[in-house]
């Protein structure tokens, strides 16, 4: 069988040819090998090829370039091994070509994460590049993240399994390995403190936080978060315990976290207007009957145990920062326990949750996740129509995964959700921010305040309510909130909405320098939010060619992103800015179709100030506001 290595060091080894070799130095026929080794496995069109490896040629001079390239592939591998179905499309026999990917990705599926991480040896086609082909390029970047992304979560759910089976040595060596991918990684951090603490090895556990720290202040020039720090001061109490010990305080102090979360709902309060009773209503609404969190046990726990066990853990994931290696990892978790227990209600919901994070945020075009998703959120609530997390799953689903933003169905599975269990932080923010794209702001702001009286250290929450208040014209609020939210908590969206309250607020050089901070670490801007914010920059400063060119790079980037209205309107923005009505209109029409009718905010906000009296413009606005107010009175 041939053997095809693409993580890390490439190598392809057909015991039945010569030539093999040859290939590794024709770096397009190798991109093209690759392209179509990697999962999903399946035929392409020969179409789409063309537009990946050979942009600049006609399409006669394409079809010839593909014609010999599949040529030197079939002289290489075989002539069977690359097939075809007609004349228009291509692909791999996998019966005859094993790839490390393909390996890892089932390695993955089938929950063997050890063997997964010891096939993944470095990155996708490690300092692999062609030219002139910026769609592979992308595309390239794109899985190298994803699966390192989920090479780190593997490494991630290894140490937090070897944590709670006791075996702090193989938790250390996981957590090791995952901090060699991801060394900004708090998770890792926080479970190698962890172990290391519980080896005894108090001052090695002291050196690792050091040198995340110094790390993390060097790249992103911030501290680690509260939790970490907790976690050090923890361990060297123990130092300090083990040498004589000054006279105990009278009284403990509290857990930082909890202050830090008391002075933040607090503040958070003073700032959206809320008043001290309400607060304290909120705050005492939602701690009466225990502190459940974001990730409480299902209505009905599954029989299975050790079902049951990888329940909590794929819940944790999923609840925890949206990132793509723990969803991947959710994933495959939630699938192993659908596998053990198929009548497992609330795994068939988090599994449908999983997978709808996974088309929304991070890989918008894969259908099958998405039909993945109906299928277990239809089947949750199948075997328990009142359970709380499959109306929840329901309403992420109608909400942006299909491309299309049902709304008032997705509010009304929302609600349903929260009349079963009214503690579901999780739904509480979903609403929340379906209320913010529809423009009900206060109702927004409300749902949010809920979910972070449930959570308070829920940073989106907290971030969304930014937003609402930018939306209002509360420019000044929106910055002391965002100040207290962690970029990491998700960096594209943060960086974007700090970015333009400053611009609003006419600090344009501070905005300019956070967009161009972002983009440096990020040039890839997944869904083109923050390029197109800098589009905005560029329009105030007069600068149309820059600004058009932002345009089109966020246009590209965010091609097939669901949440693309965000940078629409940012589009939009520009060409108001720019005295272009007509252009400015069109992306504001996009911008409400694609899931955004957020009248409050076009009618308010002052960069669109340039097309209020355009024809164009006022008959919108007038649409916008009759679908506002049908919102207001039935919803």
């Amino acid at each position: 069988m041939i053997e095809l290595r693409m993580l890390g060091r490439v190598s392809l080894i057909n015991p039945n040819a010569h030539d093999v070799q040859s290939l590794l130095g024709q770096p397009r026929r190798l991109a093209l090998l690759a392209y179509l080794a990697t999962p999903p496995p399946g035929m392409h069109r020969r179409d789409n090829l063309l537009a990946l490896f050979w942009p600049e040629l006609d399409q006669a001079h394409a079809r010839n370039a593909l014609r010999q390239a599949l040529h030197v592939l079939r002289r290489a591998l075989g002539t069977s091994a690359v097939t075809s179905h007609g004349d228009e499309e291509v692909g791999l026999d996998f019966e005859q070509v094993w790839c490390d990917v393909a390996a890892f990705e089932r390695a993955i599926a089938d929950g063997q994460l050890r063997d997964a991480i010891e096939l993944y040896r470095g990155d996708l086609l490690e300092g692999f590049f062609i030219s002139d082909a910026p769609e592979f390029e992308r595309w390239l970047e794109t899985e190298r993240d994803r699966l390192r992304s989920t090479a780190v979560g593997a490494a991630r759910a290894l140490a937090e399994r070897a944590t709670e089976e006791g075996d702090a040595n193989s938790a250390a060596e996981w957590a090791r390995r995952g901090l060699r991918l991801a060394p900004l990684d708090e998770g890792l951090i926080q479970r190698l403190i962890e172990a290391l603490d519980r080896l005894g090895d108090r001052a090695g556990a002291v050196r690792a936080y050091d040198d995340f720290a110094r790390r993390l202040g060097q790249e992103l020039e911030v501290r680690p978060s509260a939790e970490t720090q907790a976690l050090l001061a923890a361990v060297r109490s123990r130092v300090q315990a083990a040498s004589p010990a000054a006279p105990p305080e009278a009284h403990s102090p509290p857990p930082p976290a909890a202050v830090s979360s008391k002075r933040r709902w607090g503040r958070l309060a003073v700032s959206v207007g809320l008043s001290a009773a309400a607060a304290l209503v909120l705050l005492v609404e939602f701690s009466v009957g225990g502190q459940r969190g974001g990730s409480h046990p299902p209505t009905r726990p599954s029989r299975n145990a050790k079902a049951y066990d990888l329940y909590l853990r794929a819940n944790m994931l999923v609840n925890q920062r949206q990132n793509r290696e723990n969803d991947s990892v959710a994933i495959t978790l939630f699938e192993r326990i659908v596998a053990l227990d198929p009548g497992f209600a609330a795994a068939q919901a988090g599994l449908a949750r999983a997978y709808a994070l996974r088309v929304s945020e991070f890989a918008p075009g894969d259908t099958a996740a998405l039909q993945r998703a109906q299928v277990a959120a239809e089947k949750a609530l199948r075997l328990d129509p009142n359970l709380a997390e499959a109306h929840h799953a329901q309403a992420r689903l109608l909400w942006g995964p299909s491309n299309h933003f049902f709304h008032e169905r997705a509010i009304a599975e929302d609600r349903r959700a929260l009349s079963l269990d009214s503690n579901m932080d999780r739904a509480h923010q979903h609403l929340g921010n379906v209320y913010l794209h529809i423009g009900l702001l206060d109702e927004a702001i409300v749902e949010l305040q809920r979910a972070l009286a449930i959570s308070p250290r829920e940073d989106n929450a907290l971030r969304r309510i930014a937003e609402a208040r930018a939306y209002q014209g509360h420019y000044d609020d929106a910055l002391g909130i965002l100040s207290q939210v962690d970029p990491e908590a998700n960096p594209p969206y943060w960086y974007y909405e700090m970015a333009i309250v400053l611009l609003h607020l006419g600090r344009s050089d501070s905005a300019f320098a956070l967009i161009q901070s972002y983009l440096h670490a990020h040039p890839e801007d997944r869904g083109g939010v923050v390029t197109s914010a800098r589009a905005v920059s560029f329009a105030l400063a007069g600068d149309a060619r820059r600004a058009e060119q932002d345009i089109q790079a966020a246009v590209q980037n965010g091609k097939g992103f669901i949440h693309f209205h965000h940078a629409a309107y940012h589009i939009a923005l520009t060409y108001a800015l720019l005295d272009q009505p007509d252009s400015a209109v069109h992306w504001l029409r996009r911008v409400a179709d694609g899931g955004m009718p957020c009248y409050p905010l076009f009618a308010s906000d002052p960069f669109l100030n340039n097309i209020r009296h355009n024809r164009g413009f006022v008959g919108f606005l007038r649409e916008q506001r009759d679908q506002w107010e049908r919102f207001r009175t039935t919803l």
